[in-house]
Formats: structure tokens, sequence, C-alpha cells
């Protein structure tokens, strides 16, 4: 019999473990002292703690763990709920792959934006080329202040296909209160569709560019300075104008508006 301390060398268990493996039923000691109360295991005790420890790193749950123990009696008895077990860690993998491809893109398309307003920062306006760009898009007609509502429902079906910052594109030559002609885009890396979402290649080409720093409320401000400075250059811009959200409302924690960052692109004609 080992007292309490010598087991806990042995089984490489600590006192604190050993007592509440004790008060939770899951590994009770071969004897325990009437008049001491002192804790004494035996060999048996021993056998089970070192299952309990493999079954642990098995990702089997105490609980799980004591029914394997008070149920079986040899290896042969544990193939139900190995096989369980195997299933639910395929199952986890599953959905750890998924989860590490959301955060791959939610760090790439962030260090993007933070790349993108690096660049533009110390520069006013900007002639710039754009690239093709395949994207997944709902075209639709309304009010600007409700068009924030598509990207969600881009991004649940583009998931992680989605490679890029969001953005709008303006058909309208002028500002409409109501019934604008609106695109929401998500650059995407593999055509997708469905829920009314459809994808196509963007053409690209050159573009006169701002970057944009608060509320979408004094985007006028930075429009004013890109018509301006057409005009003074005879330059000649195509329908539709973008808006890209280096920086929006946040997709987890929330941002204030003073903060975000757009970047209002004119396309020209060459």
């Amino acid at each position: 019999m080992y007292q309490i301390g010598d087991f806990s060398r042995i089984s490489r268990l600590s006192i604190k473990t050993l007592r509440y493996y004790h008060e939770c039923g899951l590994l009770e000691p071969g004897r325990i002292d009437p008049d001491t109360g002192y804790r004494y295991y035996d060999a048996k005790s021993l056998d089970r703690a070192r299952a309990i420890q493999e079954l642990k790193h098995l990702d089997f749950s105490i609980k799980e763990i004591k029914e394997i123990l008070d149920n079986c009696q040899d290896d042969s008895e544990l193939l139900d709920y190995m096989a369980d077990k195997q299933k639910e860690i395929a199952r986890k993998m599953a959905d750890y792959e998924s989860m590490e491809k959301k955060l791959a893109a939610f760090i790439k398309q962030t260090r993007q934006a933070e790349e993108v307003y690096e660049m533009n920062k110390s520069a006013d306006i900007v002639i710039k080329d754009i690239p093709d760009t395949l994207i997944a898009s709902i075209r639709f007609r309304g009010r600007y202040q409700d068009a924030g509502v598509y990207f969600p429902r881009l991004y649940k079906l583009c998931g992680r296909h989605a490679g890029g910052s969001p953005f709008f594109l303006y058909y309208d030559t002028d500002y409409k209160e109501e019934d604008a002609d609106i695109e929401a885009c998500v650059p995407v890396k593999i055509s997708v569709e469905g829920d009314g979402i459809k994808s196509r290649l963007l053409k690209g080409g050159q573009a006169v560019s701002i970057i944009h720093k608060g509320p979408y409320e004094t985007l006028g401000d930075s429009y004013k300075k890109l018509i301006d400075y057409v005009n003074q250059t005879g330059l000649k811009i195509l329908s539709p104008s973008r808006e890209v959200y280096l920086k929006g409302p946040g997709m987890i924690l929330p941002r204030s508006p003073k903060k975000f960052i757009t970047e209002i692109q004119l396309v020209i004609d060459q």
C-alpha cells in the first residue's frame, strides 16, 4: 500500500488531482484509515490511474472515463467508446479546419486593408491600376444607408472563398435618395452562386482614387476632391464608381466611425 504522497510520485498525479478523483468516484483509494483519514493506494489503484491518464490523452472527459472504467474490463470492450471518440474527433478536426480558414481569411483581409491604407494615406489623390477581380455580388435598387445588409448574406455564402475587402459599385451618376442602383461585391477565389448571388469577373483598369478616413456621412468631402481633380485634369469618368471598405464597423468588435477607412475609386476612360 502507498500513502497518497508516494502514490502521487508513482502515478504522476498531483495530490490535489487524486483528492478530486476520489471525490468524484473516479479513483478511490484501496483503503482509508478510519482514525487518521489517510488515503492508501494499492497496485489496482495504480492500474486505474494509468488507464485514466491514457484515456485523458485521448480527449475523454472525466464523466466518460468513469463510465468506461466502471463498465469495461479489457481493451476489447473499449471498441465502441473508441469508435465514438474517433468520430467526435474527426468532427472537431473538420470544425477546427473551418475555423482556421476563417481566421486566415480575416487576418489576410485586415492586413491587406492596412497595406492599402499605408500605401495611400500620404497621398491625397492617386491614379492607380485596378486588376480584374472575380467577385460574388448582389445587384439591387434601394437606399444607400440600407445597403450594408447585403454583405452578411454575401459572406455567409462565400465563406472561406472570400478574398478581399468588400465594396459597392454605384451605377448612378448622381446621388439618389431612393431607388439607387447598387451592387454589393465581395472578391472571391472561386465562383459562388446561390441565394440571389452571382459571380463574375469585374474588369479592372485605371482609376482616380482617394483614401477617406472617417464616418460615411462625410464621404462627400472626398468625392468633392476627386471630382474637382477630374474637372481640372479633363479626365472622363466611367460608371460604375466604387467604394472599397478597408475598415468599416468591424466584423467582430465595434469600431468608431471616426476610424472607418474607405477608398473611393472612379474608373477613368483610357
